[in-house]
């Protein structure tokens, strides 16, 4: 499943409990505003949390892979499902409630940085052999200190 921007909003509306209390819809006249701002934020927060996705990879050395640009919310977002949903509703929430809540802000950018934190020590690490290009020391003069 690719996670889109729109998902992303829905599960950071909920999170700031602005969802509509009798329909639980989030895209209502109330979170206008926050859907106005969050495009550009998720787009700011890609960038952070790409590093730490299982999609980053080096295509050229020496270039700095770019997260594409999040540019409406139907689009998949070009990170795994786990950051997308799991740590950037986290960041969405703190930067949409900066200038409202800001002990809630603290509170979810605090969140934020300990699941991205998590997000990038728990990547998968992959393995190859070892080409041992010297003979080893106990083949050189060396065998015996």
């Amino acid at each position: 499943m690719a996670t889109t921007a729109m998902q992303v909003f829905e599960l950071a509306i909920h999170l700031m409990d602005e969802a509509n209390e009798s329909t639980g819809a989030v895209d209502t006249a109330d979170t206008r505003e926050y859907k106005n701002r969050t495009l550009a934020i998720l787009n700011i927060l890609r960038v952070e949390c790409f590093p730490a996705s299982d999609t980053y990879t080096v295509s050229e050395p020496g270039k700095r892979p770019v997260c594409p640009l999040i540019t409406d919310f139907t689009t998949p977002i070009g990170l795994d499902d786990g950051i997308c949903q799991g740590v950037m509703p986290y960041g969405l929430a703190a930067h949409l409630l900066l200038d409202e809540n800001t002990k809630m802000a603290a509170y979810f950018n605090q969140r934020y940085e300990e699941l991205l934190d998590e997000a990038h020590r728990s990547i998968p690490a992959g393995s190859e052999a070892i080409e041992d290009l010297y003979g080893g020391i106990g083949m050189g003069r060396f065998a015996r200190w």
